[in-house]
């Protein structure tokens, strides 16, 4: 038995979660912005300056790493 590699198998898959985004109205602007970065209620692009509409986008998991240590002075935190 053979087994194809186009196959998609669970373990390949990349865990994704949705989040809330601001993007660009602008058709040709692909400018996003994650919601918790938005300071104003209605924000403009970044780049072309034209006015956002709230969304959604599927983005991978980070792996959050914990128990770090920060040197701040010679004291470990």
């Amino acid at each position: 038995m053979s087994t194809s590699t186009s196959a998609v198998t669970e373990e390949q898959k990349p865990e994704v979660e949705q989040i809330e985004i601001w993007k660009c109205k602008e058709t040709d602007c692909k400018a996003w912005v994650r919601k918790e970065f938005v300071t104003e209620a209605l924000p403009s692009c970044p780049l072309c300056k034209n006015p956002m509409v709230r969304s959604y986008k599927h983005v991978p998991v980070a792996a959050k790493k914990g128990n770090k240590k920060f040197l701040v002075g010679k004291k470990r935190f």
